[in-house]
């Protein structure tokens, strides 16, 4: 059972070089135009395939093998519509049939929401989906925090068990109140991390939408996390991403940090000189 979750790559103390991702829908185009267009921006891209039918019939020309010889790392975010049933185990075979589609790109993970339900239910589908998925991929599974999931519920060793990991999504933490998430060491467990501000009707807004409060939680939240986990602004247009990035940068105590966002052969910088 697969349980190397690193990000495959060594960080640099006190920078955010090398753990930068964003995901693969941030201009009005199909998935390989804005994987181009990320191409140099970031170091990794999160394949955002979020409904099972259309990701199912994706073909070379949604996802050109020519991807792989861009310089980034992939992860994949599997779909949020996936048809949960613990006795046909339609979901992992389903999340298994879109995977094929990419693993000439070697994601080194794939997101999975946990289905709705109460706990007890969400167990008896996640076991039965891990069980399946692990019999057919050595690809690590992390589970992100939903309105429906703070994770908590799961149990404390529910996912080491299962040999899963953890995303973070910091926007559901705030937006949904999860005080027992906060509360418990899961965060310092997530190898991956979703940041935006929480907006209405699960909208992800640029970091720049933080309130003061919101912006104190995650700065406190900020000192417990990994050294060598992997950031992704989860904003879905290219300003808000690039509006977030010095917003970020303070936000993980990096006051002198200089992020560089090439953009049209440009390097755009934002110096973090803000007093903390």
């Amino acid at each position: 059972m697969p349980t190397n979750l690193d990000n495959g790559f060594a960080s640099q103390s006190g920078s955010l070089v090398g753990r930068m991702a964003a995901p693969s829908w941030v201009i009005p185009a199909n998935l390989a135009e804005n994987v181009l267009f990320l191409a140099g921006k970031t170091d990794e891209v999160g394949l955002c395939l979020f409904e099972t039918q259309a990701c199912c019939a994706y073909g070379p020309d949604d996802i050109p093998p020519s991807l792989a010889n861009l310089p980034l790392r992939w992860h994949v975010h599997l779909p949020l519509d996936l048809p949960w049933n613990a006795q046909t185990n339609i979901s992992a075979r389903s999340a298994l049939d879109i995977m094929d589609r990419v693993t000439f790109l070697k994601p080194r993970l794939a997101v999975l929401h946990p289905p709705e339900g109460q706990p007890a239910v969400q167990r008896r589908l996640l076991s039965a989906f891990f069980q399946c998925w692990h019999q057919e991929t050595d690809i690590p599974l992390v589970l992100e925090n939903t309105e429906y999931c703070d994770l908590t519920s799961l149990g404390t060793s529910f996912l080491k068990e299962h040999g899963a990991g953890m995303c973070l999504d910091v926007g559901h933490l705030l937006g949904y109140d999860q005080q027992r998430l906060l509360a418990s060491d899961l965060p310092e467990q997530a190898v991956l991390l979703h940041w935006s501000a929480p907006g209405d009707h699960d909208r992800h807004l640029p970091l720049t939408a933080l309130t003061p409060p919101q912006r104190r939680i995650v700065s406190d939240l900020a000192t417990r996390l990994s050294p060598s986990a992997t950031h992704m602004i989860e904003v879905f247009h290219w300003s808000g991403y690039v509006a977030s990035l010095p917003v970020l940068a303070q936000i993980l105590h990096f006051p002198d940090e200089v992020t560089k966002v090439k953009g049209a052969g440009v390097h755009d910088h934002f110096r973090h000189n803000e007093t903390r």
